[in-house]
């Protein structure tokens, strides 16, 4: 399961549906009040039946505001493009849908990233007939045909261990590089596994000036070290998210590493963070950035005894501390809001000079400059939606959401 929010406020959740005998992908929209989305599949909701069984476990919103969704079609890595309103973009691969087999092995795709050119690239894992698990990833073209320059036959199969390996999340470096997260089992050591980041040059080798051979590991208990979700900074640096396990104990876990493939030393504990919920058992399934780089991690956490579960939502400052205490709030005030043509910021502090960035919802910088004391901006460019408006000068911080109408 998945989600992301479109330029416009709009949400999507991607994930499939199930009748006790097979699953369908299915896509709901909402409204950013979180009503359905009347104008979206049936009632905002789209669900695609087949004779097969599906199941998604992402989504990527293209540019053109239309959706991929990616999963499996009986242990198969598939991919699915919806149109705009939800129904399926039939120029897409085969009627929609693209569907990839590996060699006497099945293979479960589970996440997606989106190249500057449009191609796509799928990452997962896959069992082979030796019941051994083998990272995976795969290549294709926009309109949804294989991109035969990427491994053989536009796909790649590989293991980083000794044995069982996973790949969790994919992420595509500024240069185009690709990067897979996840674990990977250590030899005669069951149920025991390091956290890795694996890089890929852009024709599927393994890029081996990173980490050792290609490949960066982490662990930060001697015990389990399970990924779950992976993002990248802007600075390429990597993030994984999970859990670990270690003599009953669990706990939110974070790694973050350098551009080589080192665990980054300004980041918590030698790269490494581990958070404890007093004393329960938590698990990291979800990671974002925030505009301001701040780390937003979620999940869920049971009590000591099990009998009850809860949602957990942390923040970390971008070294790894638990953000406790923000930075300094600058008084300002921004008008009109919403806005059409223009909005003016006047700040109380007309002693200093404040850079103003707008964000859109996804996070893309699309407005900087600098103001004192007050400054009138033309947002009549930007597209229909959400933004933040950042201002920030020397440690002082302040972030306010604005709406462009």
């Amino acid at each position: 399961m998945d989600m992301a929010q479109q330029p416009d406020g709009k949400i999507l959740l991607g994930g499939r549906t199930w009748d006790d005998v097979s699953g369908d992908f299915a896509l709901v929209r909402l409204n950013e009040d979180g009503s359905f989305d009347n104008t979206f599949g049936s009632a905002g909701i789209s669900r695609i039946e087949t004779t097969e069984t599906e199941a998604s476990e992402a989504i990527a919103l293209l540019d053109d505001g239309k959706i991929l969704m990616v999963g499996y079609k009986d242990d198969n890595y598939t991919v699915a493009k919806f149109n705009t309103d939800g129904s399926l973009d039939t120029t897409f691969g085969v009627n929609g849908w693209v569907v990839l087999t590996y060699d006497n092995a099945s293979s479960y795709a589970d996440d997606v990233a989106i190249q500057d050119d449009g191609k796509i690239v799928i990452s997962g894992f896959a069992l082979n007939n030796g019941n051994r698990f083998q990272i995976t990833a795969a290549r294709l073209n926009a309109d949804g045909s294989v991109d035969n320059s990427f491994g053989t036959n536009g796909k790649v199969i590989f293991n980083v261990g000794d044995w069982n390996d996973f790949g969790e999340g994919v992420t595509i470096q500024s240069d185009g590089k690709i990067l897979i997260g996840g674990h990977k089992w250590i030899a005669n050591a069951q149920q025991r596994h390091d956290l890795f980041v694996a890089r890929l040059n852009t024709d599927g080798s393994l890029d081996t000036s990173y980490g050792t051979d290609g490949v960066a590991t982490a662990r930060l208990v001697d015990g389990a070290n399970y990924c779950t979700n992976m993002v990248l900074q802007s600075d390429d640096k990597p993030i994984l998210v999970g859990f670990t396990v270690f003599n009953g104990e669990y706990n939110m876990a974070m790694v973050k590493f350098t551009t080589d493939g080192n665990l980054d030393s300004t980041f918590g504990n030698g790269g490494m963070v581990s958070l404890d919920v007093d004393g329960r058992e938590d698990y990291g399934e979800a990671v974002a950035l925030q505009a301001d780089n701040k780390i937003v991690v979620a999940g869920h956490s049971y009590t000591v005894s099990g009998a009850d579960s809860e949602f957990v939502v942390a923040r970390f400052l971008n070294d790894g501390t638990v953000g406790t205490e923000d930075f300094q709030n600058v008084e300002f005030r921004l008008y009109p809001n919403p806005a059409k043509e223009k909005i003016t910021i006047e700040l109380s502090d007309a002693s200093s000079n404040y850079q103003v960035a707008i964000f859109d919802v996804l996070g893309k910088n699309v407005y900087t400059s600098e103001i004192q004391k007050a400054g009138q901006i033309d947002v009549s460019a930007l597209a229909s939606g959400t933004y933040l408006v950042k201002l920030t000068s020397d440690n002082h911080s302040s972030v306010v959401r604005f709406v462009k109408q």
